[in-house]
């Protein structure tokens, strides 16, 4: 998601939770002024703001997580259906969190090395778990 998707996120959501705050029938303290009833109301429109805002963005890189991890499991996917050695369709990729585990069987124990060779030039793995097992 680009910067300006959420910067423009963030701004829809900082007007509705102004307007939100602008509607308020809690009723306040009767010694309280005019003026004070709206500093209390910026200040708690603000903070619910800022709140929305750690939301969406921690929701944004859960999303964004999910979405490099199906790209790293493609792209090995791709490499062992393209390779000689490997039987592809043998071999399980699951990635979460950049880290790849490879389950399944593989023809030998070089190959089996290899796979792990394969999985970690592919961009965004941090690192490879080999649970293939030799046929």
């Amino acid at each position: 998601m680009s910067t300006f998707k959420i910067t423009t996120v963030a701004l829809a959501s900082t007007l509705v939770l102004l307007a939100a705050g602008c509607n308020k029938t809690e009723p306040e303290a009767p010694e309280a002024t005019a003026g004070e009833q709206l500093d209390s109301a910026i200040a708690e429109t603000k903070q619910e703001s800022q709140e929305a805002g750690a939301y969406m963005e921690q929701k944004t890189d859960s999303a964004m997580q999910t979405l490099d991890d199906a790209a790293i499991t493609t792209a090995l996917k791709a490499k062992l259906v393209a390779d000689d050695q490997l039987k592809a369709l043998d071999i399980n990729v699951d990635t979460v969190g950049g880290v790849v585990t490879l389950t399944g069987t593989a023809p030998t124990e070089a190959a089996k090395a290899y796979a792990s060779e394969l999985a970690a030039t592919v961009d965004g793995v941090t690192s490879v778990t080999n649970d293939l097992t030799v046929n």
